[in-house]
């Protein structure tokens, strides 16, 4: 399916993507790994992924008009681009499994307490299932008004917990104790860049030439907006307190005081629920585009309702385990990495590919 993505609409797709549930847990992650000083962790991560996103986006425009699985068998060949992206496809089916677990979590403890958890499962796998049936395009412009939504309401929260809570608990800004942790550090946020591969479905054309410096400031922008949460919630509920709750943003925004809104947290989860939303769509149209490439003999309306199947036994299987976080904290680093090197391998063997085909039409 062609679809025609602007840098902007690509902006809010990263933005949307990447922060989808990580908000939430980024405190208490963060605060656990590298204690007060996890901030420069974090700027470093969003500096690094921020490169990685130049090369994906650069790969994307070497190959204008087509997405990863029909450039990569120009590159490695169609074997082993089918092996690629059958891993993707796990990894994805992973982290979204992860995704609609949480947002079951967070409708059935909120809103639906006395709800069975497999009625929201089922109506959401369908929904998102229609949503990715209607392809990259239609949800790219959605997205653009989630975007904005939530961008406003996620700084604005912050800068709340910021001015109303305690300096304090932030000091010292730097501690050279955590420097020593700052590997492991950087480990953990890994899981906040996540949905960064969702770029390798997006076509490029002529209008994304400037896309490879818009992706790097957007990964920038998320990292400082990262920061902004970190120590928000640090600076409403002190070290100890953000390393004990998994939803510690939540927690801190609970004792936010907004002036016109009794209760703040509400505000955050209509419009972080929005974002979840999103997020969770864009990865539910990542699988879809990927299993259309796999088997283009099978009608997408098939193969939507193939994945809405998978989805729901697994997020099934997910709510009856006990450890689901912690699995996903610690497999979702090397899942990332082994991605990332893919990425550069491949966009180097292209690199070389590119400059000899050059050389010989010079030679000619």
């Amino acid at each position: 399916m062609r679809a025609n993505i602007t840098n902007r609409q690509m902006f809010f797709i990263l933005f949307l993507t990447l922060t989808t549930y990580s908000t939430i847990n980024l405190p208490k992650i963060m605060a656990e790994s590298a204690g007060r000083s996890a901030w420069i962790v974090i700027l470093i991560s969003a500096i690094i992924f921020g490169i990685l996103s130049t090369y994906i986006t650069r790969l994307n425009n070497m190959y204008q008009g087509k997405v990863f699985f029909d450039y990569a068998q120009e590159i490695i060949g169609k074997k082993a681009t089918i092996i690629i992206v059958i891993y993707f496809l796990l990894f994805i089916f992973f982290t979204g499994t992860y995704l609609k677990f949480q947002l079951l979590n967070i409708l059935t403890s909120n809103f639906l307490p006395l709800t069975p958890k497999f009625v929201p499962l089922l109506l959401s796998c369908l929904l998102f299932g229609y949503i990715a049936y209607k392809g990259i395009t239609n949800i790219a412009r959605l997205f653009e008004i989630y975007g904005v939504l939530f961008l406003i309401v996620v700084v604005f929260l912050s800068f709340l917990m910021i001015l109303q809570g305690m300096k304090e608990n932030v000091m010292p800004f730097y501690n050279s104790n955590d420097t020593k942790h700052f590997l492991t550090a950087l480990k953990s946020s890994i899981t906040l860049y996540v949905g960064i591969g969702i770029l390798l479905v997006i076509p490029f054309n002529k209008n994304n030439k400037k896309a490879p410096k818009t992706s790097f400031l957007t990964l920038l922008a998320i990292g400082f907006i990262y920061v902004l949460i970190f120590e928000g919630s640090l600076m409403v509920l002190g070290l100890n307190n953000t390393i004990t709750f998994n939803d510690a943003f939540i927690e801190a925004i609970k004792l936010v005081r907004v002036s016109v809104i009794e209760r703040s947290d509400i505000l955050y989860l209509i419009f972080g629920l929005m974002s979840l939303f999103a997020g969770i769509s864009f990865f539910n149209v990542t699988i879809l585009e990927l299993m259309c490439k796999l088997f283009p003999k099978i009608k997408r309306l098939i193969l939507m309702f193939s994945m809405d199947i998978i989805f729901f036994v697994l997020t099934l299987l997910a709510l009856k385990m006990n450890n689901v976080y912690e699995i996903y904290i610690s497999l979702s680093p090397y899942f990332v990495i082994f991605s990332s090197v893919l990425i550069l391998i491949i966009f180097a063997i292209a690199k070389v590919k590119k400059s000899s085909q050059k050389n010989k039409e010079k030679a000619l």
